[in-house]
């Protein structure tokens, strides 16, 4: 019998790509779409982080030894458990052209499940004040630019590979794509924009006690989330606030710096959770969610706190937050790495109640573009010749 498996880099740890493979298993177990296998390259943990769906059976492909010969191991892989289609991650470039090749080895089609922007790949986001810290910056920006051509064709191949499908988590992403590449007609048809399934309740949303709650869920990493400026912009204007707190849900390799600006600039209301398994609770009581990313695929956090009627703030990042976020409406949107202004916007929306309820509601709203049904049947039709 003929089998449906996930793939993803490592399934053991808790980022926003493991729980959408998470609830795109439950998704499809729910509207009985087959998927059986979780395949992970590598697993940091022996127990993961998330919570997988219980019939999902895990393979790892390098549990202790060196990761070499991927395109080889996975192929045996697929023919061990006769997987017949693959949906797997990709913002990797080479790891991806490695899938694919294993896959057309297989004869499996795989799906590319691309989470980021294009230009998260193609870019080096690099501003003034990180080449006045460090001068050596400005040469990892040019030797971006010149890489830029040779990275660009490089995903061009990928593309083309992808001729079992290229889905996008979000429109904003998709566009993207058409415009770097110019495909023609029978490439651009292999590329869809199917967002990531809700994971809260939207009826839970009916009696909310809502309180002075910032929060701002995301990877602590400068490459591509800039998570320092969230606490560069709460420095601006927390003693404007004394009764609003800021947490921070999320970990990573900034997090002490972080917690050591806060220190140094003697921040009382700043909180630091690390990773947590009950994002919900977060969500539910606070009021306003931010995001400082450079690029975001779509960025799950928002979905859920628009879910929860937050009012949301965020950086004009490129991927497919324009397709949650329309300024003035859903949120504010200010541009990348502005951290005056991401602070006035912060600060406009604490001051007024009535604002927040407003801009919370719309983005509830707009989340019936998310709905679990509209998922599902881009799926079907994606999947249909082979379910």
């Amino acid at each position: 019998m003929s089998a449906t498996a996930l793939f993803v880099y490592d399934y053991s740890i808790t980022g926003g790509v493991e729980r959408v493979n998470a609830n795109l298993a439950n998704l499809f177990l729910k509207n009985n779409i087959e998927c059986s296998f979780i395949i992970s390259l590598r697993s940091v943990h022996d127990t993961p982080e998330i919570k997988f769906p219980d019939h999902l059976v895990p393979v790892i492909l390098f549990k202790n030894e060196k990761e070499k010969n991927i395109s080889g191991k996975l192929e045996s892989t697929l023919r061990q458990h006769n997987i017949t289609t693959l949906i797997f991650q990709g913002d990797n470039m080479t790891i991806v052209l490695e899938v694919q090749k294993a896959a057309r080895q297989a004869n499996c089609r795989s799906v590319l499940h691309y989470h980021g922007s294009p230009y998260g790949y193609l870019r080096k986001y690099i501003y003034r004040e990180d080449i006045i810290a460090n001068p050596l910056n400005i040469f990892k920006l040019l030797w971006s630019r010149i890489v830029y051509p040779f990275k660009k064709a490089k995903l061009r191949k990928v593309i083309t590979n992808a001729t079992g499908g290229f889905v996008c988590v979000s429109e904003g992403v998709r566009k993207e794509l058409l415009e770097l590449c110019s495909l023609p007609g029978n490439l651009e048809k292999n590329i869809w924009s199917i967002p990531n399934p809700l994971t809260f309740d939207r009826n839970e949303t009916i009696n909310l006690q809502k309180k002075y709650m910032v929060v701002y869920i995301s990877r602590l990493h400068r490459k591509h989330k800039n998570s320092m400026m969230a606490v560069k912009a709460w420095a601006l204007i927390e003693k404007k606030f004394p009764g609003w707190q800021l947490y921070i849900l999320g970990d990573g390799v900034l997090r002490s710096a972080m917690e050591k600006f806060c220190t140094q600039h003697q921040l009382l209301h700043v909180h630091f959770t690390g990773m947590v398994s009950n994002v919900k609770e977060y969500v539910r009581d606070s009021s306003v969610s931010i995001l400082t990313s450079d690029c975001e695929g779509l960025g799950m956090g928002l979905l859920e706190s628009a879910s929860y009627k937050n009012a949301l703030l965020v950086t004009n990042a490129d991927g497919g937050v324009s397709d949650i976020v329309v300024d003035g409406s859903t949120g504010f949107m200010v541009e990348r790495n502005d951290v005056k202004l991401f602070a006035e916007r912060l600060s406009t929306l604490m001051s007024d109640e009535l604002l927040r309820k407003k801009m919370g509601d719309a983005a509830f709203k707009r989340l019936e573009n998310f709905d679990d049904a509209v998922i599902v049947a881009r799926w079907m039709q994606l999947l249909k010749p082979i379910i």
